[in-house]
């Protein structure tokens, strides 16, 4: 089902592959949220990986840059320090979202999650399963801009800083 107002369709299909991904859809944009239970220990190591003093917070831009089709992305660590969950807004199909962590990011999805009870690595050939497992689509799902991927936002704004430069010139 194509959905291009701002509500959720019920699932994301990847026709290629005969597969129907958990998530709520809108227009290019989908709902990406996993609850997983963490390792003993595991909140407050992965609080010291997320810090704003760590390396892949410095880093954090550059490296969601790299994928290319993250809106935004969170991590909450909840239940007494027993559960994470991790939400995402992305463009485009689910199965190629998953693809491109492991194409892009390895490492860092690795160091994250790899504080997660059971999970396999990003590389492995059971990974989308595992993550369907721990997927839980959402009831609702809004976007502002359901038909405007990242690269366009990106694009918008080249065009605007042009725009700015040309205009700025033209009042100095």
């Amino acid at each position: 089902m194509t959905n291009t107002s701002n509500s959720g369709s019920m699932s994301n299909s990847d026709v290629t592959q005969g597969n129907v991904r958990p998530g709520l859809k809108a227009g290019r944009s989908n709902e990406f949220t996993l609850i997983m239970k963490l390792k003993p220990g595991g909140a407050d190591r992965l609080r010291k990986k997320l810090a704003s003093s760590s390396d892949i917070a410095r880093q954090n831009q550059g490296l969601m840059d790299r994928v290319g089709t993250v809106h935004d992305l969170r991590f909450l660590i909840f239940d007494n320090d027993s559960r994470l969950l991790f939400a995402s807004t992305f463009d485009g199909d689910w199965d190629a979202y998953i693809n491109d962590f492991a194409a892009y990011i390895p490492n860092e999805i690795d160091m994250i999650f790899g504080e997660v009870e059971d999970f396999p690595g990003i590389r492995s050939p059971n990974i989308k399963d595992y993550i369907v497992k721990y997927q839980v689509p959402a009831t609702y799902f809004y976007s502002a801009y359901p038909n405007v991927s990242v690269r366009d936002v990106w694009k918008a704004m080249k065009i605007k800083g042009g725009l700015d430069v040309l205009l700025d010139a033209e009042t100095s």
